[in-house]
C-alpha cells in the first residue's frame, strides 16, 4: 500500500537516483505511521526531525551534483579532431596567465577533473609526474581544466597532494561540454595546430 508514495519521491530526486529516493521513501513512511498512532505524544518534535533529514539529503545531492555526470550534455571528440575554439585563466603557483586554444605553443595537454572524483585523485598524481618530465621542453603546455570546481577546492587538494599541473578553475561546465558529454578525468594531447592526436579516460597510461 506504501507505493503510493513512490512516485512522488521519484518525481523529486530523479527515477535513476536510487539512493537518495530510498532514504526519502522511508522517512515518508515512517512519518506516515507516526501521524496515525495515536498514543505518539510528540509529533511536532519528529516533524522537525523529518525536515533536518530532509535538508540534508538535499545537501548531499546539491554536493553530489559537482562531479556527478548523470543529466550531461555535450560534445564527444576523439582523435583526429580539431580542438574547439576557448580560453581560460590558469592558475601555477602566484602566477596567473590566460590560455587561448587558438594560440599555441607546442605539444599541448589537457586535463579535465574534480577533486571529488575518485578516479582523478588516484591519476592527478601520476599526470603531475608527466608534467615535471615535460614542462621543459620548448613550447609544451598542461593545463588541468576543473569540471565545475572553485579555486578554494582545487588549491586545497593541490597542496594535499604536492602537485605542480597549471590549473583552471571553473564555475561550470562550459568548457568541458565542448570536448564531451561525461567521464572524468580526461586527458587529450593536441599537436601544436590543435589537433587531438591522443585521449584518455578514467584509467589510462600516457605516452612518453
Amino acid at each position: 500500500m506504501f507505493d503510493i508514495f513512490q512516485p512522488y519521491v521519484n518525481e523529486f530526486v530523479g527515477k535513476d537516483s536510487n539512493f537518495f529516493s530510498n532514504i526519502l521513501y522511508f522517512f515518508t513512511i515512517s512519518l506516515f505511521f507516526l501521524g496515525n498512532y495515536r498514543n505518539f505524544a510528540n509529533m511536532k518534535a519528529w516533524t522537525c526531525l523529518f525536515l533536518m533529514a530532509f535538508m540534508l539529503v538535499g545537501c548531499v545531492i546539491d554536493s553530489h551534483d559537482e562531479w556527478d555526470d548523470s543529466g550531461s550534455h555535450g560534445a564527444d571528440l576523439q582523435v583526429g579532431d580539431k580542438m574547439p575554439s576557448f580560453f581560460v585563466e590558469v592558475v601555477n603557483g602566484d602566477s596567473r596567465r590566460m590560455f587561448f586554444s587558438k594560440a599555441l605553443t607546442g605539444k599541448t595537454v589537457l586535463v579535465f577533473f574534480h577533486t571529488g572524483c575518485v578516479d582523478c585523485q588516484r591519476e592527478l598524481p601520476l599526470l603531475n609526474d608527466y608534467y615535471l618530465r615535460h614542462r621543459d621542453e620548448v613550447g609544451f603546455q598542461m593545463v588541468a581544466i576543473a569540471r565545475e570546481e572553485s579555486e578554494e577546492s582545487i588549491l586545497r587538494f593541490w597542496q594535499q597532494h604536492s602537485l605542480s599541473i597549471p590549473y583552471s578553475p571553473q564555475s561550470d561546465r562550459a568548457i568541458f561540454n565542448l570536448f564531451a558529454s561525461s567521464t572524468i578525468p580526461r586527458v587529450y594531447i593536441c599537436s601544436p595546430q590543435g589537433v587531438i592526436e591522443w585521449m584518455g579516460v578514467e584509467q589510462f597510461t600516457l605516452p612518453l
